[in-house]
C-alpha cells in the first residue's frame, strides 16, 4: 500500500516537474512581449482552464487593461474592480467558486458581449515582482470544477513567470502584441484557401475558427491535375508554434504535388520529414485526400484525425470514417503506405470537421458530441454547404449557452449534389474567423 502511493506522489511530482520545465522554456527565450503573451496559453492548457485571461496593471492609477486574449479596443477596469482587480488591490491569490456575471471575466471570455454565459470557477492570481503588482493571472475552469493543491501550485509558479515576463516587457507590450497577433493571424489567414474550387455536380465549403490569437489547425482544398485536394489539420496545442506546424505541413505537401508524387508518397515523405523536425510530444492530426469528380471517389490518408462524418442521403446513414493510421510526425515510415477510398453517391455529404466542435462544453462540461453533429447534418443536408455550416456553428453555440471554444474549430463541406440539381454550384468563398 505504501509503496502504490508512493509511486502516485512520484507521479504527481514528475508531472509537475515537466510541467513547469515546459513553462521555464516556454518563457525563458527572448522577446519580453512574447513571452508574455505565451504565459496565458501555458497556463491554460497545463492547469486545464478553459479559458485564461491576462491583464497588466498601471502601476500609477491602479487601473487594468486586458492584454490576453487579445482584443480591439483592449477592456479596462477601474482600480479595485472585478475580481482581477480585487486580486491585484490586495496583491493575494483569489479563488472565486462562484464568479457569476463578474465583468472581467465577461470581458475575458467574450469580449464584453452580452450573453457571455456564467463562467464556473475562477483563479485569480497577482503578478508581483518585489512589492509591486504589475498584472493579474485569471483561470476559468469549468463549472464544479475541484482544485488539488499541485494544479494551485503550478499556477503560483507560472504567475511569477508571468511577472517577470510582463517586467521584461515593459510599458509597451499591449501595442507591440497586438501588432504581433495582427501579423500571426494574417500570415496564418495567407495560407487558407480564397476560394473553394469549383467541382462540378459538388458544394463545397471551409471554415476556419481559432480558438486564440492564431490556431493549430488549418484546412486546405484546391483543384490539382490529379484531383481535388482536401486537406484538414490539427497540431498539437494551440498558438504560433502549432500552427507553423500545421503551415509546414501545408507547404510541404503542396510542393510534393507541384513535383509530380501521389498521394501515398507525399504523405509518407512529409511525415518522415515531421518526425525528423518535430519535438518528441509534438505531432498533427489530418485527413489528406484527393477526389475524383468523374469517378465520384475519394482517395485518403486518415492520420490519427476524428471522427470525420459520411453522411448517405439515400438511407440517412451516418457513417464513422476511423483513421487509417498514425498521426504525421509521431514515427518515421519506411515503407509507403496505400490510401483508403471511399465514395460519394448523388446527395452524400463528406463532413471533415475538427474535434474543437466535437468537444465544445457546456456549463455542465458535457460535450456537443457526435450525436448532435450527426443531427444537423441529417437535417440540412439539402442546404447549400455555407449554409450548412452555419447552422452547425450555431447549434454548437447555443449548446454551449456562451461560454467560449477552448479549442480551434475547422470544417470542410463536401455535398455531391443529386443529378436533378444540374448545374455547378456558384464559387463561394472560403471563411476564416
Amino acid at each position: 500500500m505504501e509503496a502504490a502511493v508512493q509511486a502516485s506522489e512520484d507521479a504527481v511530482r514528475k508531472d509537475l516537474l515537466e510541467a513547469l520545465l515546459a513553462v521555464t522554456r516556454t518563457l525563458g527565450g527572448p522577446g519580453g512581449g512574447a513571452a508574455a503573451a505565451e504565459l496565458a496559453e501555458v497556463a491554460r492548457v497545463q492547469t486545464g482552464a478553459h479559458t485564461a485571461a491576462l491583464w497588466r496593471r498601471d502601476t500609477q492609477t491602479g487601473e487594468l487593461a486586458l492584454l490576453v486574449p487579445a482584443r480591439d479596443p483592449a477592456p479596462r477596469l477601474a482600480a479595485g474592480a472585478g475580481l482581477a482587480g480585487r486580486c491585484a488591490e490586495g496583491g493575494r491569490m483569489l479563488l472565486e467558486v462562484d464568479a457569476g456575471a463578474a465583468v472581467d471575466i465577461v470581458a475575458a471570455t467574450a469580449g464584453g458581449r452580452e450573453g457571455a454565459g456564467r463562467p464556473g470557477p475562477v483563479l485569480s492570481l497577482p503578478l508581483v515582482v518585489g512589492e509591486v503588482v504589475l498584472g493579474v493571472l485569471q483561470l476559468v475552469y469549468a463549472a464544479g470544477r475541484g482544485f488539488d493543491p499541485n494544479t494551485v501550485l503550478l499556477a503560483q509558479v507560472l504567475a511569477a513567470e508571468g511577472a517577470l515576463a510582463l517586467r521584461e516587457a515593459g510599458p509597451g507590450v499591449a501595442n507591440t502584441l497586438h501588432s504581433e497577433v495582427e501579423v500571426a493571424r494574417a500570415i496564418q489567414r495567407s495560407t487558407l484557401p480564397t476560394q473553394m474550387p469549383a467541382v462540378p455536380g459538388y458544394d463545397l465549403y471551409g471554415h476556419f475558427q481559432p480558438a486564440t490569437y492564431a490556431g493549430g489547425d488549418m484546412f486546405d482544398a484546391v483543384q490539382l491535375p490529379m484531383g481535388v485536394f482536401l486537406l484538414l489539420g490539427d497540431a498539437t496545442g494551440h498558438g504560433f508554434g502549432p500552427a507553423l506546424s500545421a503551415m509546414e505541413m501545408q507547404g510541404m505537401l503542396r510542393i510534393a504535388f507541384r513535383l509530380g508524387a501521389s498521394l501515398d508518397d507525399a504523405y509518407r515523405h512529409v511525415n518522415n520529414q515531421l518526425a525528423e523536425d518535430l519535438p518528441d510530444d509534438r505531432f498533427i492530426t489530418a485527413f489528406m485526400a484527393f477526389l475524383d469528380a468523374r469517378s465520384h471517389s475519394v482517395r485518403y490518408h486518415c492520420a490519427g484525425q476524428g471522427p470525420l462524418l459520411l453522411f448517405h442521403a439515400g438511407d440517412g446513414r451516418c457513417e464513422w470514417i476511423e483513421p487509417t493510421t498514425f498521426p504525421v510526425g509521431v514515427m518515421e515510415l519506411a515503407e509507403t503506405p496505400r490510401a483508403a477510398t471511399l465514395r460519394m453517391d448523388a446527395g452524400d455529404v463528406l463532413a471533415l470537421i475538427s474535434d474543437g466542435l466535437y468537444e465544445r462544453t457546456d456549463a455542465a462540461d458535457a460535450e456537443f458530441g457526435q450525436a448532435r453533429v450527426a443531427d444537423v447534418i441529417r437535417r440540412g443536408q439539402h442546404l447549400p454547404m455555407a449554409e450548412l455550416c452555419q447552422r452547425l456553428l450555431a447549434a454548437a453555440d447555443a449548446f454551449a449557452g456562451g461560454i467560449a471554444a477552448a479549442d480551434d474549430v475547422t470544417l470542410i463541406l463536401v455535398r455531391r449534389l443529386p443529378a436533378a440539381a444540374g448545374a455547378t454550384p456558384e464559387q463561394i468563398p472560403a471563411r476564416d474567423a
